[in-house]
């Protein structure tokens, strides 16, 4: 499993600083659920923009395995996230922030553990039923 990496997500946006890791699904303790086998490369780069907002740039990237709903069977899938995560205060600078086109804000704290974040960005990514196409399920009898 992959230790958590917990960061000042302040100073690591006002630094400039970033982390990435390439590891197997399995490290990731809640995509192990979700995934069969296979490997993602994530990185996160701290940024502050022209106007001073601070922001997480993600990206995480891979060929996993998934379970197909229909047949059972594995089922190849390509995890593909480019998000733009501005940080904010509180809930009005959220708000504030959600607003502003094509960008994303969460509410960060004291402390943010990147492992975490790299999770749930995968997971809000999935389809909400993972299925073959229709007639390509390698299972007899499964369509």
């Amino acid at each position: 499993m992959l230790p958590p990496v917990e960061v000042d997500p302040w100073r690591f946006c006002r630094d400039g600083q970033s982390w990435e890791t390439r590891s197997e699904v399995a490290a990731f303790p809640r995509l192990a659920h979700e995934f069969t086998q296979g490997t993602l490369f994530c990185r996160v780069v701290g940024r502050v923009d022209q106007r001073g907002s601070l922001s997480l740039q993600l990206t995480v990237s891979g060929d996993v395995q998934l379970t197909c709903q229909r047949c059972l069977g594995s089922m190849p899938y390509k995890v593909d996230v480019e998000r733009t995560l501005y940080l904010a205060r509180n809930e009005a600078e959220m708000e504030r922030l959600d607003a502003l086109p094509d960008s994303d804000a969460i509410q960060a704290g004291e402390i943010l553990n990147l492992v975490d974040l790299v999770e749930d960005e995968v997971l809000l990514s999935l389809p909400l039923a993972t299925m073959h196409a229709e007639g390509e399920c390698p299972v007899p009898g499964a369509q």
